[in-house]
Formats: structure tokens, C-alpha cells, sequence
């Protein structure tokens, strides 16, 4: 599945209200989808303006910690219209994949 930045929100929060043994692996599938490759730490604070930017505008980013694990860069506003909203009909997610 290609995710769009447009309609990724509606597809985690659809993904989230499904109740399956699956869902957490797609939820984060779909993140490091539109979100990419995890950036180095080293890497991360030379560009974090520019992954700041990029978060406020849709787009996740990730940080990977040294092999830790990954630390994922997303605006607030997005966080609440995943974590508040409720989840899409499924007429409102096709019609933003037609788009």
C-alpha cells in the first residue's frame, strides 16, 4: 500500500479502530512509509530544523538513537487529529485516495 502525505492520517486512524492481531505492525508500517528512513542522531541534529519543518507540515520524520531504537518527529496538531478525531468513515478515506 502506498500511502500519500495527504490521506495517512485518515489511514492510521482507520487502522486504529480496527481491532486486529496485525494493526500495531501496519500502523507503524504506514508511518515509516510516509515518515522514510530513520536519520542518524549525528545527522539528525545537523538537519532538525529542516525535519521540524517538515513534521509541522505533514511529513513524520524519524530519529534513530544509536541502534536503540527510533524516536518519531510529528506535530502536535497531527498527534491530536490521530489520537482526538474519530476514526474515518471509509467513503472519507477513498475519496481522499481518488484525489
Amino acid at each position: 500500500m502506498t500511502v500519500t502525505d495527504v490521506s495517512w492520517k485518515l489511514v492510521v486512524m482507520g487502522l486504529k479502530s480496527k481491532a486486529g492481531a496485525g494493526r500495531k505492525r501496519l500502523i507503524a508500517q504506514v508511518l515509516k512509509d510516509v515518515g522514510g528512513d530513520a536519520a542518524p542522531v549525528r545527522q539528525a541534529r545537523r538537519v532538525l530544523l529542516t525535519m521540524s519543518v517538515d513534521a509541522l507540515s505533514g511529513t513524520p520524520r524519524f530519529i534513530d538513537v544509536h541502534g536503540e531504537g527510533a524516536v518519531c518527529l510529528i506535530s502536535f496538531a497531527d498527534l491530536l487529529d490521530i489520537l482526538a478525531d474519530p476514526p474515518p468513515t471509509l467513503a472519507e478515506v477513498m475519496g481522499r485516495i481518488t484525489q
